[in-house]
């Protein structure tokens, strides 16, 4: 078992990270040129509060890397290897599906603790910010946890059957929940009601859970069972879907 997963992270890290320049300029360095655009030209106080910003501001960054990893790269690269029969060829091996899954989900986390290295980075070198490394290991801890839901989400994107639909709701679902959850700019500056769907979002309880770890604050209980919640209906959602898809396509004679 660890010597064939060993084998598909080899495998999926070529193809997927080595080669594929869209993934890591969508994935980190569009999140990290945000970072630095918007610590650079917003002036949201005094120098106290322009300091919890550049903290909190990288954390959001995280969240929205981690979002647009999920929603564009994971669900595409699902896409396009069952649309090609890749999955159905792994299928019919000995070693089945789950070492597929269970490296592209990790190769996400991976790209999550990039992220981390390379907004981190920008942080402490152009703006300053000094966490301890006990706050350090509680930004990767909750950002890996915080990546489950937004990962199952992506894979469950991946069943639409039309990759420009798939870009459209692709679109759809993340530039709306960054807005809403607060990632790009303070939810309070939002409408009431907007603000109500935002707190319910899992990038929101993520990105809620980060401030907390990086400003000294007192961890949300609350956070935590919303990612969990998140979680189990999304992978329960995307089980169903999958039930469906197969039975679908057996019906009318495509799988």
């Amino acid at each position: 078992m660890m010597k064939h997963l060993m084998s598909q992270l080899s495998f999926d890290g070529r193809r997927l990270i080595l080669r594929n320049a869209s993934f890591l300029f969508f994935s980190l360095l569009m999140p990290a040129g945000f970072y630095l655009l918007f610590t650079r030209v917003m002036i949201v106080g005094t120098t106290a509060e322009m300091q919890v910003f550049n903290v909190t501001y990288m954390g959001s960054m995280i969240v929205y890397s981690g979002l647009i990893s999920a929603a564009f790269s994971v669900a595409s690269i699902l896409k396009h290897d069952r649309d090609q029969g890749f999955v159905n060829l792994l299928n019919l091996t000995p070693r089945g599906l789950t070492t597929y899954y269970v490296s592209i989900a990790l190769w996400s986390l991976v790209m999550t603790t990039l992220a981390i290295g390379v907004i981190g980075g920008l942080a402490m070198g152009v703006n300053h910010v000094s966490l301890s490394g006990g706050q350090w290991l509680g930004v990767l801890g909750v950002s890996l946890f915080g990546q489950i839901p937004l990962l199952i989400m992506g894979a469950m994107m991946a069943f639409i059957q039309h990759t420009e639909t798939l870009g459209l709701v692709s679109n759809l679902v993340t530039f709306p929940m960054a807005i809403v959850s607060g990632l790009w700019w303070s939810i309070s500056l939002l409408p009431d009601w907007l603000q109500q769907i935002g707190k319910v979002m899992p990038a929101y309880f993520t990105n809620s859970l980060l401030e907390k770890v990086t400003t000294g604050g007192e961890i949300e209980l609350n956070s935590v069972i919303g990612i969990v919640l998140w979680s189990l209906i999304l992978f329960a959602t995307m089980i169903l879907i999958s039930k469906l898809t197969h039975k679908w396509g057996v019906k009318f004679g495509r799988a």
